[in-house]
């Protein structure tokens, strides 16, 4: 898939170079013109040579020659440059488009002379000049941009690095490249793009490899430019063979599959943790096996499959070494998935609408596997088949197959191919007719951009033929055989005018073909490529280019999150820095998340989560979930830009969103136990569903008859269970057959099991599935787990072999109120013999030309001993069948003794039955049947479907509602897509209607996407430690009484334990419940106000203190604590997330500030509010959140120390002021705190008002709890100190990491017990006051200060007035700014 979806970049690539014509005149200038057409992308006329280390250019300039008179002949174009050659293509009566080929030009600029002569009564001549220029490749201004991989894990993008030649005019042609034999390379000329990776080679196992890419300067002076490029498979891992347990299932040599793709599996078990990807690898395929789970404890489990003699190999001590091999290995099957030849029938039966009804079949001894194959018309329009279509009677053994077509009843040609599993029948076409009358021509064709690579295709055909035969279809690239456009898509039949709703992920529009009943088609019409000179008509549509290696500033909501057994939604930002703008809708990005299963052939396009701009932060963002129990370490996904993917693995270490999780879990469930049960009437299986971290979720299980094809589908869930739980439980199938009944055996088909998380283990007898999936993994040394042999009595083991007769079949064609229209049909059958078999469901097969064909599953209504009645509803396409016949046929009529039978159209026909129809109408009818995406905070929907005007109006129902209560009008209208907005916020199910009265449309449910960005409940999933954390030595008890006295805490050996809501080193402290502050959006602080008892209002001005904490810098320090760096914040980027939380980015150029590659460090500060009491767990322990507390989460990102011995240290003030200076004291202490949270605390205190803060002694760093040290930094900073205004200086002091550091401090207001006055030591008062009487006093709690963060945190108490609080926030900065 991702080689495809290369080549289909490539592909755009070419065609994309043309484009339409720059101030082209057209007009009759006398009776014949020329005009230049070549594409007028950079490159056409001004070029580079054909090669970096050549001098030499080529050209292919396109001349349009116009003859306005329709009856000029012997048309000549030529030209005297001996470089040039000249070739004429398209050549009609109006003319031709001639493609004009220059070689060997040197660096220079020329003019090219092109001639055309025509004859029309006399010789007309006619010239036209070409200007152009050969350029040597500017060696100054290129700049070689390079992106390689990182190896976090193995990815299935075939490329290692991405090389972007950057600063050039025009598009390199190709590169002179030496590299080793294995390189794969790639070069995307318009972009100048290069990709390159390179093969597994296990006898040169190394990291890297050299290429050198041969330039040729303007002085004729050759150049290299040398890039190291990474392996595709290398591990930075090696692992121990000790460590490695391997198991092959089953561990025999001979083996014979019991389904497709069911050879051996192999697992390797690695008993360590691992950072990253181990180097397993198989040696036949070069296939690497899957990480597949982990069970705490017991290691990582990787999972591969083999299918002949192997050996697999492990990275150990830097070389590969084989750890398990079979030379012996012989995997055998005998499935058959073949029919004999085909006999198609002479008979031919005429229609009324144009068409001819034929027939085919054959007689078959050989053993029909239940395979499903295909029917192709004229290789272009195809239907896949299955059982019991076609198998008119007989059993699996010995049958008789049978079907009926439509052909068309007039063709240019004598025969139609009809190809049946890949042979070719030629079936012959009764009338042929002229092939002139049958052009069928483009007239036009606009594209235009909707949504989420959704393009809309308005398409104009000439109405050139509308007699006979004229059933006109539109087919969009060729990689789709049933990707069909025809009626449905009809806007205006009067002008053929047709629109299509395309969805271009993953495939773009690269052609488009037309044509008509008769299958023949017209040329096909190529993007940017003139299809018409008279007049100038093109496709007119260009992709736009968007290069991922201009992606930058790569952050996340949060980048490091827990996904134990919880599933965690998360927000991408980034940068573009190209050309394309926010504004561009089509310049669209989007996000897929891979996972150990992902391949380059099962990539899910629609999937795929799309970009928003967010205009406040100015970034593009992307909404995803993070799947529970995703596999730790750096996510791995692929960011889309158009058409080109990149991977996060390209991306440095600072950009990565890191995933922690004790489990680890992306394979499905497995049958670990199985049970045959097999008794009278009853038989079936018992299956143990193992699924032990996710947990099995539902499944689906088919089980088919061998001889009579009758089949049984079984859907389990945990409903279903007979012991255990979803992580291992019981589970049991049954099927009941009559005393009647042939014997034969019951196979397990196919096999679906689903996790909690969307991950599937598989089975099928024919159809290939993931071998490494396969649900009988324990048993695929027993070939017949999947089989009962059921043993009927009476004669013959039961068999029957007078097969079910059709004794009535009445089709009836009815029409919804909506104007679509539907088929209702009512059938019985009989068996004398045996009776028709229960559970078994014959279905009606509506087909019309083309192989167009519907399904229509029947039901029972009453079964007996020898007969039963069914029937069936299907509505009807709109435009199917339209303007065309309709054939019946019904197939799948089994009797209890094993022998089915069913009817072709021809021998309904035989029967008298009715098995045709052609009076279908094609009503307007209004239809949705699609919209976009919808996040529940979403307001705006495209809604896509049919027969849309810009009268009608869009009618809403939220849950909850009794009717449509909103009606909404459309701001942009197309025939086959609408855009609404006003929607309202929603997170439950909606139903929308389009009306137009008297037209309504049907009602169409759409499903918000709900994300919660709010982190769950933590759990209790351990984060590995890297050092002993420190833990505080016992305190003295403190306070008068000590601890608060009994009623608000106790006097414990580690100091005062407090009782809630008491809180502070003598209980003395309480909570005081304060409104939400307000949010400031220019920076991390929060207002948190204390306001007189009597006015307790969020818009009170009656503010006494004031306080503010603020980051002073980020210092790196040596091993001497002396100062190396110093940064300072000046700018955030604010990101709402909800009504309690917000989020801050900035980020700094770590490192040598003389480096020419500086480091971006990122800080990502997330503040969320509290209204009530709640526990969270920060570096494995567990915090009291207090009621109106605000939380900040800190993280920052890599840093580029100097010296590795170096650490990092965060400077924070915390600055305390009262409103007056008279008569007041202030204090400031700093120590530890007693309660067990082993944390620092300081407190600044003015009179009966304090301002308190505590700094936990462990910080998150590098996925890892490490201990922090906090000190006192006044001595060293200048702080302020007197009796009205007290400052504190706290360095956060983080030891030298590598990946990210992550921090949980929260703020919290308190009611304190005791005032500061003179006799407290080392007070500074202005008066002599003596002991204050009983009044209540007031502090702020800044708590639990986790972590180094770079946030400044204004906290306002009491502010007076808010311009009084403005000016503080001033005079604040500017002390702060002094002391920088």
């Amino acid at each position: 898939m991702i080689k495809k979806i290369l080549l289909i970049i490539l592909t755009l690539a070419i065609i994309n170079s043309f484009s339409t014509i720059n101030n082209l005149i057209i007009g009759v200038e006398g009776q014949f013109q020329l005009y230049d057409i070549t594409n007028q992308e950079e490159g056409a006329y001004n070029r580079y040579p054909d090669s970096t280390n050549q001098k030499i250019c080529s050209y292919v300039f396109s001349i349009a020659i116009v003859d306005y008179s329709n009856s000029g002949t012997n048309l000549m174009v030529f030209t005297n440059d001996t470089d040039a050659t000249v070739s004429l293509i398209n050549k009609k009566e109006y003319g031709g488009i001639a493609t004009v080929i220059v070689k060997n030009k040197t660096p220079n600029t020329y003019t090219l002379l092109i001639n055309a002569t025509l004859q029309n009564d006399q010789i007309i001549y006619k010239n036209i000049s070409i200007t152009y220029s050969c350029e040597y490749i500017p060696r100054e201004l290129m700049k070689v941009n390079v992106l390689t991989s990182n190896n976090y894990k193995f990815t299935l993008f075939p490329y290692t690095a991405t090389i972007h030649f950057a600063g050039l005019k025009y598009p390199l042609n190709l590169l002179n490249v030496s590299s080793p034999s294995n390189v794969a390379m790639s070069l995307e000329g318009y972009s100048n793009l290069f990709f390159v990776g390179v093969g597994f080679d296990k006898n040169n196992l190394i990291s890297e490899f050299n290429i050198s890419i041969r330039f040729l300067d303007s002085s004729d002076q050759q150049y290299t430019v040398n890039i190291t490029i990474p392996f595709l498979y290398f591990s930075k891992m090696n692992v121990e063979e000790k460590d490695i347990t391997f198991k092959i299932y089953p561990n025999q040599t001979d083996v014979k599959e019991f389904g497709i793709n069911c050879s051996p599996v192999y697992s390797i078990t690695l008993n360590e943790t691992i950072e990253y990807d181990p180097l397993f690898i198989e040696d036949i395929t070069n296939n690497i096996p899957t990480p597949s789970y982990e069970i705490p404890g017991k290691g990582t489990t990787f999972i591969g499959q083999v299918h002949t003699q192997y050996s697999i190999f492990a990275k150990i001590n830097n070389s590969l070494t084989t750890i398990y091999s079979d030379p012996n290995l012989n995997v055998f099957n005998n499935f058959n998935f073949t029919f004999p030849n085909v006999i198609v029938e002479p008979i031919s039966v005429p229609l009324t609408l144009n068409s001819t009804m034929f027939s085919f079949g054959f007689n078959s001894n050989t053993q029909y596997e239940t395979f499903s194959f295909y029917f192709r018309w004229n290789l272009g329009f195809q239907y896949i088949f299955s059982w019991p279509f076609g198998f008119e009677s007989g059993q699996n053994s010995n049958y008789s197959l049978k079907a009926s077509f439509l052909k068309p009843t007039y063709s240019p040609n004598n025969f139609g191919l009809l190809t049946f599993n890949n042979r070719n029948l030629n079936i012959q076409i009764d009338n042929t007719i002229n092939s002139s009358l049958l052009p069928l021509e483009l007239e036009s064709c606009k594209v235009i951009y909707l949504f989420e690579q959704f393009h809309l295709l308005r398409i104009k055909i000439k109405p050139t033929y509308k007699e006979i035969g004229y059933n006109l279809f539109i087919q969009i690239n060729d990689d789709d055989a049933n990707g069909i456009y025809r009626q449905e898509s009809l806007v205006d039949a009067e002008n053929n005018i047709y629109e299509i709703v395309y969805d271009f992920k993953g495939r773009g529009f690269q052609f488009l073909s037309i044509g008509d009943s008769t299958f023949k088609k017209s040329q096909v019409y190529y993007l940017n490529s003139y299809f018409s000179i008279n007049p100038f008509s093109v496709i007119d549509y260009k992709a736009p280019t968007i290069l991922p290696v201009l992606i930058e500033n790569i952050t996340f909501l949060k980048n490091y999150i827990d996904v134990a057994n919880k599933s965690v939604d998360n927000i991408i930002y980034f940068n573009y820095n190209g050309t394309q703008t926010h504004s561009n809708p089509s310049a669209s990005f989007s996000l897929f998340i891979l996972n150990s299963n992902t391949t380059d052939s099962n990539i899910d396009f629609n999937s795929l989560k799309f970009a928003t701009w967010n205009s406040t932060i100015s970034k593009y963002q992307i909404k995803f979930t993070v799947l529970a129990n995703t596999r730790p370490g750096p996510l791995s996904f692929f960011l889309w830009c158009g058409f080109r993917a990149i991977t996060n693995d390209m991306f440095p270490l600072s950009s990565q969103l890191i995933v922690v999780s004790k489990h680890f879990d992306e394979y499905g469930p497995i049958f670990s136990n199985i049970e045959k049960v097999n008794s009278t009437n009853e038989f079936g299986w018992k299956f143990t569903i193992d699924d032990p971290i996710n947990g099995f979720d539902y499944g689906d299980i088919i089980v088919r008859g061998e001889m009579d094809s009758s089949t049984y589908k079984f859907h389990l869930t945990t409903q279903n269970l007979t012991r255990g739980d979803k992580f291992n439980g019981d589970y049991q199938i049954n099927i009941t057959l009559p005393s009647k009944c042939a014997s034969q055996n019951y196979i397990i088909t196919q096999v679906k099991l689903y996790d909690t998380q969307g991950y599937s283990g598989e089975f099928s007898v024919v159809n290939g599935i993931d071998g490494i999936k396969n649900v009988f993994i324990n048993y695929l040394s027993d070939p017949t787990i999947n089989k009962v042999y059921k043993t009927c009595s009476g004669e013959n083991d039961g068999i029957d072999s007078s097969p079910p007769i059709l004794t009535s079949f009445i089709p009836i064609l009815r029409q919804n109120s909506d104007g679509t229209q539907y088929l209702l049909f009512n059938f019985e059958a009989v068996d004398i013999e045996s009776g028709l078999k229960d559970k078994q469901y014959p279905i009606v097969y509506i087909q019309t030309i083309e192989a167009q064909t519907l399904e229509c599953v029947s039901s029972i209504i009453s079964i007996n001993e020898t007969a039963a009645t069914y029937t069936c509803t299907i509505n009807l396409p709109i435009g199917f069948g339209y303007n065309s016949d309709i054939i019946f046929s019904v197939y799948g009529f089994i009797n209890n003794g094993g022998y089915y039978s069913g009817y072709s159209s021809e021998s309904l026909n035989n029967l008298s039955f009715i098995y045709t129809i052609n009076n279908i109408a094609f009503n307007k009818v209004i239809q949705i049947t699609k919209c976009s995406k919808f996040n529940s905070f979403d307001s705006e929907l495209w809604i896509t479907g049919r027969c849309f005007n810009s009268t009608q109006q869009v009618y809403v129902k939220y849950e909850g509602d009794s009717s449509f209560n909103q009606i909404i009008v459309p701001t942009t209208v197309y025939w086959s897509a609408m855009f609404i907005k006003n929607i309202k916020p929603t997170d439950k199910p909606f139903i929308i209607k389009v009306s137009d009265l008297p037209l309504t449309s049907n009602e169409f449910t759409v499903n918000p996407i709900v994300y919660n960005f709010i982190d769950p409940t933590p759990t209790q999933t351990p984060i590995p430690t890297s050092s002993p954390i420190p833990t505080n030595k016992p305190q003295t008890c403190l306070g008068e009484p000590v601890c608060g006295g009994s009623k608000q805490g106790f006097c414990s050996p580690s100091g005062c334990i407090c009782y809630p809501p008491w809180i502070g080193n003598d209980c003395n402290s309480q909570v005081i419940i304060i409104p939400q502050p307000s949010t400031n959006t220019s920076q991390p602080s929060t207002e948190l106000p204390i306001i007189d008892n009597n006015n307790q209002t969020s818009n009170s001005t009656n503010y006494l203190f004031k306080s503010l904490i603020s980051i002073v810098s980020l210092r790196e320090l040596d091993f001497n604590s002396n100062q190396v760096n110093l940064y300072t914040f000046d700018k955030w980027i604010y990101t709402p997330i909800n009504n309690i939380k917000s989020q801050y980015f900035t980020s700094i150029q770590s490192g040598d500030t003389k480096s020419t590659n500086p480091l971006i460090t990122n800080i990502t500060v997330t503040l969320e509010w509290f209204n009530q009491t709640k526990i969270i767990q920060f570096a494995n322990n567990n915090i009291t959140m207090n009621p109106s507390s605000i939380k900040y989460t800190i993280e920052i990102t890599e840093y580029k120390f100097l010296n590795q011995l170096n650490s990092l240290q965060l400077v924070m003030s915390a600055l305390f002021e009262s409103s007056t200076s008279k008569d007041t004291c202030s204090l400031k202490e700093f120590g530890d705190t007693s309660d067990g949270d082993n944390s620092n605390f300081f407190k600044i205190q003015i009179d009966d008002h304090s301002l308190y803060g505590r700094f936990i002694k462990r910080a998150i760093i590098d996925s890892k709890v490490s201990s922090i040290e906090n000190q006192l930094l006044d001595s060293k900073m200048n702080s302020v100190q007197t009796s009205s205004v007290s400052q504190s200086f706290i360095g956060i002091t983080i030891p030298n990491y590598k990946q990210s550091i992550i921090i949980d401090p929260d703020f919290s207001v308190l009611v304190d017990s005791k005032p500061v006055s003179n006799n407290d030591n080392n007070s500074i008062c202005t008066s002599n006051k003596s002991k204050l009487t009983s009044a209540q006093l007031a502090g702020i709690i800044i708590g639990s200060v986790a972590f180094a963060t770079v946030v400044i945190v204004s906290v306002v108490y009491l502010v007076v007035k808010n311009k009084k609080s403005v000016l503080f926030q001033r005079k604040v900065q500017n002390k702060l700014q002094k002391m920088n």
